[in-house]
């Protein structure tokens, strides 16, 4: 071997093996492996990236392009991604960048190392991501199969939508799909099955694989979901495989929140139950902190429930633990093709005896769907999970107050209970209080208080005993003429004022039995 394609093999290997000794344990040099631009890159491409943006000067890259409605931008493979649009009710891609002030020039780059420009739209439906030369290679070639499996599996495919393939006025090339994760969540995790390389650590917002299994974390799915959730997972999968792609990963949200038992025996009322079949009712009528009331707003619409759309898989899981589960989840990064450059990763992070990303797509698949099965999709904690069930009364309350905590409860408990001993004391000191006085010494008995129980008979009436008695100093009882003697607190003059009242009275017939009144000496 001589001349330039000697000098080709030399200058390959060299860069191989410096690339082999530089290397690091680390997974996530995707894409960094063999630099995009170095100057052997199209070698390995079929098709140039200018010919596959298709920008008036080379091959469109499904055949023709399209103008848009927007001035200057162009529509690529839209005989094909306008059946996905019809096929899950997507209005057109200017009407998506109209509504949420999109302007493709002015976006700014992702946070990722992969430098892509992404956008979201307002409504958190829609992504809008820069596609690489590579991203359109990979697409070229299997835009018909991933259109027939995306419309064929509408309502279960876990594979991102590809809405459309825009080309702005700089030439740019840009996707709108489908976003897996319409609300915020605290964290998202990436997924792949992949070990070396997939750690983040607890204190990023985005976390990998060896993250997922270091917390323990696991999906709370309702069993029958599950299994087509797994289902549509494996022919996903394997429909990547037969196209040769890899290096996808699931995408994924969780909130998790635990209720507090209400509506049975010993337990407060529900104000918003949800229930579960073995596992009793919890409380979601309190909020339970960040992110709650966002489940609330996934599932209704003020006081009702929302139209369910196709393109977005959230489910909602009640354990018998009476925690609440709500994620979401879909298939993301799907055109990245096991080519020449894969081929070279995967020989240079040993990935024949490593789990690196970088796998063949047969490989790939099998292990991806593994995790899955095994470490996200939990049989044990599915089998205990109920749906998460709302109506439009959940809708109402769910959320909608604000959370005491379990000790600020037992404070209103004792406060409550220190209240009504207060009120029980005050009740009988005030009884107390109110209670008779002993009886007064008079003529050496022991006069009856003033009681209205008290009953004296003359001429065989019946009078209750002197009601109104005590502080009526100016008023006595007269019987049988007899000058009734006054107490010592009574007024002098009571007698001759007696006296003159009894002359004046009409004589009554003398009572045989009636008793003698002491007198006050």
């Amino acid at each position: 071997m001589s001349g330039p394609s000697s000098m080709l093999a030399s200058r390959c290997l060299v860069f191989f093996l410096a690339r082999i000794a530089a290397i690091r344990n680390d997974d996530d040099e995707v894409g960094q492996l063999l630099p995009q631009d170095a100057w052997w890159q199209h070698a390995f491409h079929s098709v140039s990236a200018l010919e596959a943006r298709g920008n008036g000067t080379g091959k469109p890259l499904c055949g023709h392009a399209t103008n848009m409605g927007l001035e200057g931008h162009l529509l690529h493979c839209d005989a094909q991604l306008s059946k996905i649009r019809e096929a899950f009710g997507v209005p057109d891609p200017e009407e998506i960048l109209k509504s949420s002030n999109i302007d493709l020039s002015h976006a700014e780059e992702s946070a990722g190392k992969s430098g892509a420009k992404m956008i979201f739209s307002d409504d958190k439906k829609y992504i809008i991501k820069t596609m690489s030369s590579r991203d359109l290679n990979a697409l070229k070639g299997v835009i018909d199969a991933y259109t027939y499996h995306i419309v064929g599996h509408a309502t279960n495919s876990e594979m991102m939508r590809l809405y459309a393939i825009v080309e702005d006025p700089e030439h740019g090339m840009w996707l709108i799909g489908n976003n897996w994760l319409p609300m915020r969540f605290p964290i998202t995790w990436d997924l792949k099955g992949s070990m070396v390389g997939r750690q983040s650590g607890t204190e990023k917002r985005a976390q990998k694989d060896k993250d997922w299994l270091a917390q323990g974390k696991v999906l709370a799915v309702p069993p029958g979901q599950r299994n087509a959730l797994l289902q549509a997972l494996e022919s996903d999968s394997s429909m990547l495989a037969r196209s040769n792609l890899i290096d996808y990963s699931l995408i994924v949200g969780v909130l998790v929140y635990e209720l507090e038992p209400c509506d049975g025996q010993n337990q407060p009322a529900c104000i918003s139950p949800i229930c579960h079949p073995q596992g009793g009712c919890g409380e979601a009528g309190y909020n339970l902190g960040d992110y709650f009331t966002e489940i609330k707003d996934f599932y209704c619409a003020e006081n009702s429930l929302k139209h369910r759309e196709l393109g977005h898989t959230c489910v909602g899981g009640f354990t018998q633990g009476l925690k609440v589960y709500f994620q979401c989840f879909g298939i993301i990064d799907l055109l990245k093709p096991y080519d020449m450059k894969s081929k070279l990763e995967y020989g240079a992070k040993a990935g024949f005896a490593r789990q690196v990303s970088a796998q063949p797509a047969d490989s790939y698949a099998k292990r991806f769907f593994q995790f899955m099965h095994e470490k996200v999709f939990s049989k044990e904690l599915s089998d205990s999970t109920a749906p998460l069930i709302f109506t439009p009364k959940t809708c109402g309350s769910f959320g909608s107050r604000q959370h005491s905590s379990k000790g600020s409860e037992k404070t209103v408990i004792i406060v409550v209970a220190v209240g009504v001993a207060l009120i029980i004391g005050l009740a009988l000191t005030w009884y107390f209080l109110r209670k008779p006085k002993a009886a007064t010494e008079v003529g050496g008995d022991a006069l009856q208080a003033y009681e209205p129980e008290v009953s004296h008979s003359y001429h065989q009436e019946s009078y209750q005993g002197y009601q109104g008695y005590q502080g009526y100093p100016g008023e006595t009882q007269g019987y049988q003429g007899e000058a009734y003697q006054s107490y010592p607190a009574y007024p002098e003059g009571y007698q001759a004022g007696w006296a003159d009242q009894q002359a004046q009275a009409p004589q009554m017939a003398p009572a045989a039995a009636a008793p003698a009144w002491p007198s006050a000496g």
